[in-house]
């Protein structure tokens, strides 16, 4: 195992080995269930679950932006990579939501906002306008009805000059910090509700660039002009509301007490990741990450640890891990990027190697498997896997093209933050 500073190097048949692993593992957790069965929603399509133990036995949202990311380009299985977000808008087309997972218990609630992000994936791939035609009116839906709240239970999450929080029909926090993905996390104080998450509100600002794009595809004017406008607002009050220029970082925002919350986190790098801060903040954040939440084998979740808060200190997740280094990326910091993902890496190689499978998060100050929660870490990993796959690959870029020239995008030139 070599070090974990600059000089970090990772030997091709080490990559090799758990690309195998990987690919013989994908069939483990492929997953048929087209009729309801007592708590699982059937689904058309077949899918991928997180992991072929005895929990986690259906689809997830955010876990399936991941897995289509990394199969829609593999022969072997596009198809169920197509056949998952087909899920999605079946869930949609029967619920009015895509639950956080397919089990009726998870009706109350969604996950991370990926479908656009997934649709334009699947269309990057196959090409067909129709499709995508199609395609477009479940993210418009989703984005109207769940997130909007235009007319889907009511206002619920837009609660702030059309920013928004994670929610729960039963409004209890810790169901809405399920939402979140992050359950359990000491980033809200145990008062979810209360928040307007940097992360969520990042991703539907791409929602809202996704949509205008699309829209640009299928020549809709009026709708291109619609989701810019809602898209610069959006860039414009994250900017103002969620901005510490004493700390030079992005945090969660309090609409309750009009404060940000001062625990640093690496939802924090979001701004980052969809292109929408200024080369001048951006540097400060770059600096944050390297100095603060950058450890031995990657980025960590938050600087606080609480016992039993499996998304704090000292795990790190692959999710996390992908979108710290692309925000890094967009803006230059390809130095910081490559040591990252070489750190991250190692670690999985590092563990596997001594366990013979990929985990489901990682102890990043210590280098071992991750701290546990309600239950214990699980072996796998659907997710691990295919960020695995992805970080791989963006390796073998930052090899190639080390420059270290920001490149952020066409928001940040339109308002003039540079």
């Amino acid at each position: 195992m070599p070090n974990v500073h600059d000089d970090l190097h990772i030997e091709k048949k080490d990559l090799d080995e758990v690309f195998q692993y990987i690919e013989g593992y994908w069939p483990k957790l492929i997953r048929y269930h087209p009729k309801d069965l007592k708590t699982l929603i059937g689904l058309p399509n077949s899918y991928i679950v997180p992991t072929d133990s005895e929990i986690f036995q259906e689809q997830y949202y955010w876990d399936s932006y991941l897995i289509v990311r990394a199969l829609i380009n593999n022969p072997k299985y596009s198809h169920i990579a197509i056949g998952m977000v087909e899920n999605l808008f079946y869930m949609i087309e029967r619920f009015g939501i895509i639950p956080n997972a397919s089990r009726f218990y998870f009706l109350s609630r969604s996950q991370p906002p990926l479908l656009s992000s997934m649709v334009l994936l699947i269309y990057g791939k196959i090409k067909d306008m129709n499709w995508l035609k199609k395609a477009v009116g479940y993210v418009e839906f989703e984005y109207n009805n769940v997130w909007m709240g235009e007319t889907h239970l009511a206002n619920f999450r837009a609660v702030e000059s059309g920013l928004c929080r994670y929610y729960d029909v039963n409004a209890i926090d810790d169901l809405a910090e399920a939402e979140s993905g992050w359950d359990l996390t000491s980033r809200f104080n145990g008062k979810c509700l209360d928040y307007l998450p940097v992360d969520l509100n990042c991703l539907l600002f791409l929602y809202e660039v996704d949509l205008a794009h699309i829209y640009n595809l299928l020549k809709n004017s009026k709708k291109v002009e619609k989701f810019e406008k809602a898209a610069i607002w959006r860039a414009k009050l994250i900017n103002k509301l969620m901005w510490d220029e004493k700390t030079g970082y992005y945090f969660d925002y309090n609409f309750v007490k009009k404060s940000k919350s001062p625990l640093i986190t690496v939802a924090g790098i979001y701004p980052l990741n969809v292109g929408i801060v200024s080369v001048a903040r951006a540097q400060k954040a770059i600096s944050l990450v390297e100095k603060i939440l950058q450890k031995n084998y990657g980025v960590v979740q938050s600087v606080r640890f609480i016992e039993n808060k499996q998304w704090d200190w000292p795990n790190g997740w692959s999710p996390l891990q992908l979108r710290a280094v692309e925000g890094l990326m967009r803006y230059g910091a390809n130095r910081l990027a490559r040591r990252l993902i070489l750190k991250w890496l190692s670690l999985n190689i590092k563990i596997f190697r001594e366990t013979g499978f990929l985990w489901e998060k990682y102890d990043v100050v210590h280098g071992a498997i991750g701290v546990p929660d309600r239950y214990p870490t699980l072996y796998g990993f659907a997710w691990t896997n295919a960020c695995f796959l992805i970080m791989a690959n963006m390796l073998e870029f930052l090899e190639k093209w080390p420059s270290e020239n920001a490149t952020p995008v066409w928001l940040v030139r339109r308002l003039g933050w540079y």
